[in-house]
């Protein structure tokens, strides 16, 4: 029983986790569909925000593999 309720409380962190990251991809995609931001931040900025995005959608994905492991097992 004890295998059972770690696996729950790991999914349950695992979502949390992965809505953290959903909120900070929904972030960073409004600032980078701003043409108004967009026109006043260097171009140094935007890239980095990119990649930054581009790490959370990454991670999100992993971890969404690991939730669905989980829930299969």
């Amino acid at each position: 029983m004890t295998d059972h309720t770690d696996t729950e409380q790991e999914i349950t962190r695992l979502t949390g986790e992965v809505e953290r990251l959903e909120n900070e991809i929904h972030r960073i995609s409004n600032k980078l569909n701003n043409e108004g931001f967009l026109a006043r931040v260097p171009a140094a900025f935007i890239e980095k925000e990119q990649k930054k995005m581009a790490a959370f959608l990454k991670d999100q994905a992993r971890l969404k593999e690991k939730i669905a492991a989980l829930g299969v097992a």
